[in-house]
């Protein structure tokens, strides 16, 4: 029961990653407002979860009118208080640089990054009054790598790390800790790809494996727990390894093909 006791929002709440924060937060024993612009997925999902602490709202984080609208239900729900914010709302874009019209770039950076920003404003702004609370913001590997067709969605997801540390410094001495995820390959059910797409992922990580939604809900937990109490401005990557990983190599390969031997027929 690591966060009994508290109370927490999450958004993009009715499904993969952020239903199952939800989920995992209950289960500690945390009273939960999942909000999504979904609003019926929403209610779905708080019913599956299924203790009478979990609540819904159908909500638009990026537009000031559905944060005003979450942070009303919330005041509702929780009677005021706020000690949890995750900021995990948001939309995929795939796409050439080259085709990326004005709209979709605006479209992607709305639902992004505007609506983490303006979530984690009016959090913070409960949270430094009465005197501390978590935020974490979900990010993307995709905001460390240039990674093709990630145009809006990388440059959102770095935004969403760098913003990530100068919450930190600014509300740090407000008693607020802020920290970002960064999610690599998730399988959600949510996205769905080619065969050639996910060989040439799975080839990248070294764990062998895409990740699922309980990975990145556990290092959720983690920080908003009080076991991460002397922890914020960092960007935890979720990952298998693939952030760190270069060329991987066949094990056998790497064992047998001495790479001191030179060449003889490709001299100096």
């Amino acid at each position: 029961m690591r966060l009994e006791g508290k109370h927490a929002i999450v958004t993009g709440g009715g499904r993969g990653i952020g239903r199952e924060i939800g989920r995992r937060f209950a289960a500690e024993g945390c009273r939960v407002l999942l909000a999504d612009i979904d609003g019926e997925r929403a209610e779905a999902a708080a019913a599956e979860i299924g203790t009478g602490g979990v609540h819904a709202c159908t909500a638009d984080v990026g537009l000031p009118e559905g944060v005003r609208h979450l942070f009303e239900t919330a005041r509702a729900c929780f009677g005021g208080r706020l000690d949890i914010l995750i900021n995990n709302a948001g939309i995929a874009h795939h796409g050439a640089f080259l085709d990326l019209t004005l709209e979709d770039w605006e479209r992607v950076l709305r639902n992004n990054l505007t609506s983490a920003f303006l979530c984690a404003q009016a959090a913070a702004r409960i949270m430094a009054a009465q005197g501390g609370g978590r935020i974490v913001n979900i990010g993307s590997i995709s905001g460390q790598r240039g990674s093709y067709g990630r145009t809006a969605y990388g440059v959102t997801k770095a935004g969403i790390h760098q913003m990530t540390r100068i919450m930190a410094v600014e509300l740090g001495p407000r008693g607020i800790a802020v920290n970002a995820i960064a999610p690599g390959p998730i399988d959600t059910g949510i996205t769905s790809m080619g065969p050639d797409q996910e060989r040439r992922y799975l080839e990248r990580i070294p764990l062998g494996r895409f990740g699922l939604a309980p990975d990145v809900a556990g290092a959720a937990l983690f920080l908003a727990s009080d076991e991460a109490g002397y922890l914020t401005g960092s960007v935890v990557n979720v990952d298998g390894g693939f952030d760190a990983a270069g060329l991987i190599f066949s094990y056998t390969e790497l064992t047998t093909v001495k790479s001191d031997v030179r060449d003889p027929s490709r001299s100096d």
